[in-house]
């Protein structure tokens, strides 16, 4: 792109809106429904950078990425390596075709995932796209219908063929293009014949012929038919109630013809005695949840209404109308009880009662209760009438106190700490199998009993006794941090215990909850913990005393040495010796800082000055170094950031890094800083060979070392640790034209 001045920044290319404020254009950009977002692009010796400028009220909105956190990031910086990398080949694409390009795409974004149908379309100016316009509409909904679309077909295929009646598909032709596998069975038809087939192959002329022209009527009429007719089967004739209706397309044309058979055979062989019995059962309670049925104990013949049938998922005149089919619709735990309840009501003459579980057909799983009365009539004859009324709901809520009650005693015994509660008069409630190891007893023994009975040596006014008292009275929570209990078998345990009011649930009494958890492994751990971080600051004092020492006299000595030495090999050999002090002599200062960092227990961050303790580590580095050069590019940030006094370690080691793993003869290192909202960023780049970027990450990690380094790998390590406990960020870059630049962003005091 060219550099000449006359050439709007990206900021006036990108500013929609006139001096005179808000023109049309602008509104069009701010209110569009679609996500608009403006792309800045920059070409350097043949590359691209693209740079976002604006996006509109509706990106903001469905990204979650407001204007300011876009404005001047690069897809990587905003979007992630791996996502930062697909948009950027996007835009190369529209840049280099310069023209409108169009796509789909899924980006991980703040707002969420969302599903893009996204246009590029090129700014060029003088012959070079200096920009891209992005419009992104949002899919995500449409990509969602397809999903559920095809997961709703693939259900509706595996229903089709599940179900016992027979489903086929017709167009308007009346030539088949679907059956289920109950009509393929039905009509005696193999999968590959079923496109095509009509039902002049299928049945005799005159059936034929009827089929055609009530699937005529659907389709000239748009009218659902409802018919019953005789269907030869491959074993049998059956009675059958078949219903057809049309199938539209999206223009409201009827493209085919949907037809469900039911089998009734059986349905219409009843209907005239269903028909009687229902004139007799005055008790009928259509619409209710309450079932009507007549036994009659001598012919075995059961009757249901309808509302019976529904009670138990039973499809209109299926049931079989025996005892023994009955008992198929019972839980067989319960016929038990059934039978001895009938028995009882058949020997005796008492009404009969008795609750069971309903098995049907259908997922959900009902209770009923079945109230009757024997008949006797005047032919000597004797009938059992009586009604089912559906009680799930009552007893899933008992069923599920029960559960509940069961299940908590179960959760309450397995935690290990002390679950307990007590009333008013220090009378266990409840005590967990925790709580009853304590004392040596079972949560049986415990439960019932008052403090003063199951401890021994407790009395009414111990300690124990009166923070239960203030809880309960207050109605407030409290906090114990340590507390003692000396168990049953003499042993002192220590606790952390947490004691709230509550009410005992039906009685509404007040009371006490309170849970223990036991501490006092975790003080022990504590106690030797802390001697061992004394043992060994103290060691490390010794040890970093005794060896400074030791290298200062050898040193010094092998500085001598080298003076009187006149052989040019053994000078250079004395020189090796001492550059090996002077490395452990630093190594011994790496020990100390870490040793610093990794025994202290936490960080006290405080308002540290920036600018004089990164001045005074480049004055540092300067002396100890005289053949680098450190030059600081503007001026440093006179602000303070949160630290403590190891801020100082961070830039030391970052300094030294750049200069012992220099491969120039003069390594040169320069020294920046910026500031952004609520942050500052300390840029040390340097002119050595670089790292490459698989090994950027891994460069932090403890032990790390780089290429040919003879170091520890510490050094890169510390400064990560500290910044993270800092709350700031590290990371190394690629320096122009070579070497590397490691920045380091510090939150700064407002």
């Amino acid at each position: 792109m060219s550099d000449s001045s006359d050439v709007d920044s990206p900021h006036e290319r990108f500013q929609i809106g006139g001096e005179s404020g808000e023109n049309v254009y602008e509104t069009i950009f701010c209110e569009i429904e679609d996500a608009v977002f403006l792309i800045d692009v920059e070409q350097t010796d043949g590359d691209y950078t693209f740079t976002f400028q604006r996006n509109n009220a509706s990106h903001q909105e469905q990204t979650g990425i407001s204007e300011d956190e876009m404005r001047g990031q690069t897809p990587t910086e905003l979007l992630g390596e791996e996502q930062g990398a697909e948009v950027s080949a996007r835009y190369r694409r529209c840049v280099e075709q310069g023209e409108t390009i169009e796509y789909e795409e899924t980006l991980d974004l703040p707002g969420g995932t969302r599903h893009w149908q996204t246009k590029l379309t090129p700014i060029i100016e003088d012959g070079d796209v200096s920009g891209i316009v992005g419009v992104a509409r949002d899919v995500t909904e449409r990509k969602e219908q397809q999903r559920e679309l095809r997961q709703t077909h693939r259900r509706f295929e595996t229903v089709l063929d599940t179900m016992s009646a027979a489903v086929f598909l017709k167009d308007t032709d009346s030539q088949y293009i679907l059956m289920n596998q109950a009509c393929r069975e039905l009509l005696d038809v193999e999968d590959q014949d079923i496109i095509g087939l009509t039902d002049e192959e299928l049945f005799p002329a005159d059936t034929a012929e009827r089929a055609r022209s009530d699937d005529r009527h659907v389709i000239e009429t748009g009218e659902m038919t409802e018919v019953e007719e005789v269907i030869q089967g491959a074993e049998e004739d059956s009675v059958r109630l078949t219903r057809k209706s049309p199938v539209y397309d999206e223009n409201g044309e009827v493209t085919a013809v949907c037809g469900v058979s039911t089998d009734i055979t059986d349905q219409k062989q009843r209907e005239q005695e269903l028909e009687a019995t229902k004139q007799r059962l005055s008790l009928a309670l259509t619409g209710t949840d309450t079932g009507v049925w007549e036994w009659d104990l001598d012919t075995d013949e059961v009757v249901w209404t309808e509302s019976m049938e529904r009670l138990f998922g039973v499809e209109s005149g299926t049931f079989d109308g025996t005892y023994e089919a009955f008992t198929e619709y019972v839980h067989p735990n319960d016929i038990p009880a059934v039978e001895k309840a009938i028995e009882q009501t058949v020997s005796t003459g008492e009404p009969l009662q008795v609750e069971y579980r309903i098995q049907s057909g259908a997922d959900e799983k009902l209770w009923g209760e079945a109230r009757a009365e024997l008949v006797e009539d005047d032919d000597g004859s004797r009938r059992i009438v009586g009604i089912v009324t559906d009680i799930t709901d009552r007893k899933r809520d008992e069923q599920a106190l029960q559960a509940a009650r069961r299940n908590l005693r179960k959760v309450i015994d397995l935690v290990p700490d002390l679950i307990f509660a007590k009333n008013r008069e220090g009378e266990y409630l409840l005590a967990n199998e925790a709580t009853a190891k304590a004392y040596g007893l079972t949560p049986a023994d415990v439960e019932s009993k008052r403090e003063v009975e199951i401890l021994p040596g407790a009395n009414d006014s111990d300690e124990f006794r009166e923070d239960d008292i203030d809880v309960i009275e207050s109605g407030e929570p409290k906090e114990i941090p340590e507390e003692t209990l000396t168990t049953a078998d003499g042993e002192v345990r220590v606790f952390q215990t947490t004691k709230i009011p509550y009410q005992v649930p039906g009685s509404g009494d007040d009371a006490m909850l309170g849970y223990a958890r036991d501490i006092t492994d975790l003080k022990a751990y504590e106690q030797t913990l802390e001697e061992q971080r004394d043992t060994l600051e103290l060691l490390n004092k010794v040890m970093r005393h005794d060896i400074r020492n030791k290298l200062t006299v050898m040193v010094s000595y092998t500085e001598l040495l080298q003076e009187s030495l006149t052989d040019e090999t053994d000078r250079e050999y004395a020189r090796r010796v001492l550059n090996a002090g002077q490395e452990v002599v630093e190594i011994s200062e790496m020990a100390e800082d870490v040793t610093d960092v990794l025994l202290r227990a936490d960080v006290d961050r405080s308002p540290v000055e920036l600018r004089p303790v990164l001045e005074r580590q480049i004055e540092q580095i300067r002396s100890d170094h005289e053949r680098a050069t450190v030059a600081v590019e503007g001026t440093i940030p006179d602000v303070a950031v949160l630290a403590d006094d190891m801020l100082e370690v961070v830039f030391r080691n970052i300094l030294t890094n750049a200069i012992f793993h220099n491969d120039k003869d003069i390594p040169e290192i320069t020294v920046s800083g910026h500031l952004s909202e609520g942050t500052v960023r300390i840029r040390i780049a340097d002119n050595g060979p670089g790292i490459a970027d698989d090994h950027k990450e891994q460069i932090f990690a403890e032990g790390e070392q780089g290429l040919d380094s003879t170091g520890t790998g510490l050094g890169l390590y510390l400064v990560k640790t500290l910044v993270d406990q800092y709350d700031g960020a590290v990371r190394v870059e690629d320096n122009e034209p070579e070497g590397s630049v490691f920045v380091v962003v510090l939150p700064t005091v407002e």
